[in-house]
């Protein structure tokens, strides 16, 4: 990787201008050009390509994300939720082709605001999505809309809530703090 050719948006780095950009980046860039020109990409500081995706639009850009040749995410590796308050809900999904090492983050604003969150399931696209898409539901109540079996996963079943929102409150009584110190002569 270290003699990989480096571009700018403006052309070569040799050339001057812009900052520089490794080619596995300028291939998924021109790939999303092709495939998705709607969407406009940008980069960031650690060459992660970022698109922001409209949640009703979700599903086909997906697939194409996963299927068309130029592309080839063929793998989801991590789903975030992000509360930004007033805002609403962003959910943050991190791609990788694996045959060739690019890396994409796909942004969606999760309509429904508050009360409500939803985006669409793709959990028959990238299998690894089943889990992400329950845990994010499960501490951000983020739905997930045709998800196979979307239910709590980390929190128990009778859990009210969603611990990982802003406005949580946990309402149980706090508990006594307890030192390595003072454990250690308790155990004496």
């Amino acid at each position: 990787m270290a003699d990989e050719e480096k571009t700018t948006e403006e052309g070569t780095a040799e050339e001057g201008g812009g900052r520089e950009r490794s080619a596995l980046v300028r291939v998924v860039l021109d790939g999303l050009k092709a495939a998705l020109p709607d969407l406009e990409p940008a980069v960031e500081i650690d060459d992660w390509v970022v698109v922001q995706v409209p949640a009703e639009r979700w599903r086909e850009v997906a697939q194409t994300l996963r299927d068309d040749e130029r592309l080839n995410f063929n793998y989801l590796s991590n789903i975030s939720a992000v509360d930004y308050q007033e805002k609403g809900f962003q959910v943050v999904y991190h791609l990788v082709s694996i045959p060739s090492n690019r890396k994409l983050t796909v942004k969606i604003d999760a309509p429904g605001g508050r009360e409500a969150p939803e985006v669409p399931s793709v959990t028959d696209l990238w299998p690894t999505a089943d889990w992400h898409e329950r845990e994010a539901w499960d501490l951000m109540g983020v739905r997930f809309t045709g998800h196979p079996n979307l239910k709590r996963i980390l929190m128990r079943e009778d859990w009210v809530g969603h611990p990982l929102r802003k406005e949580y409150v946990d309402d149980r009584p706090p508990r006594e703090r307890v030192r390595k110190e003072d454990w250690d002569a308790a155990v004496r």
